[in-house]
């Protein structure tokens, strides 16, 4: 299984080693290869809203020097795991800003077929509040991108570090990681015969009617045209 990480920060607190469990068991039930991304060190710039990806293709982004490595590991992924711990409610900045610059892949303008056929999973941890927008905002960029199944791992540690988590509750953890590495095992065996996401089929639609008037953006509309979309192709 082939295994891309991006993680939303650099140093090993709960978020990192929930990760690292899952990882663990993953590979004792079969070979993995995995590639991780740690922010901000592999990708340390904002996204300069300069809607350049959009309008003239991804390589123009002044940051491609960064994005083209993440994006390449992403479509040679079975599983993408996208971490970050709670910062301020939401995901680290870090994680923000790479979500940002991949935007480009979402339904709306140039979604990558290769994304079609993986399984996501967002992990997030945190001392007190905000583990249900932190995961929606990692769960939305997995949705837009089309992800055929996606997870999710929520814990609220209770605890600044790792080591300060209650036996008790680290127990429960590794119990939770552990029964959500079979669901993802055995989501990736069987990925071919899962049905799209309904939200998937009904946004390609969407976007499908939109861009055959799209006089808006030619690079999004050439991209459909390319892929034979708008000619009744169909990539689900």
């Amino acid at each position: 299984m082939k295994i891309t990480v991006i993680n939303g920060i650099q140093h090993h607190g709960s978020t990192w080693h929930c990760k690292d469990l899952l990882l663990q068991n993953i590979a004792s039930h079969l070979e993995t290869e995995v590639t991780e991304f740690y922010l901000p060190r592999d990708m340390s710039h904002f996204c300069a809203g300069c809607f350049s990806c959009f309008l003239k293709g991804e390589d123009s982004c002044p940051h491609a020097d960064q994005i083209k490595p993440v994006v390449a590991a992403l479509e040679a992924a079975d599983l993408v795991i996208l971490t970050s711990p709670v910062y301020g409610l939401d995901v680290s900045g870090q994680m923000k800003a790479l979500l940002d610059h991949l935007c480009f892949m979402w339904f709306s303008h140039r979604p990558n077929p290769q994304l079609f056929n993986t399984v996501g999973v967002s992990i997030t941890t945190t001392a007190g509040a905000g583990l249900s927008h932190t995961t929606k905002t990692m769960q939305n960029s997995l949705k837009f991108w089309g992800v055929k199944k996606r997870f999710t791992s929520k814990q609220a540690v209770a605890a600044l570090k790792w080591s300060d988590i209650p036996e008790k509750k680290r127990r429960k953890i590794e119990k939770d990681l552990a029964a959500l590495s079979h669901q993802v095992v055995q989501a990736v065996a069987t990925i071919d015969q899962r049905r799209s996401p309904l939200f998937a089929k009904m946004m390609f639609n969407v976007m499908k009617r939109m861009m055959k008037n799209n006089g808006w953006n030619p690079k999004d509309r050439e991209y459909w045209q390319e892929k034979g979309w708008l000619d009744g192709t169909k990539p689900f």
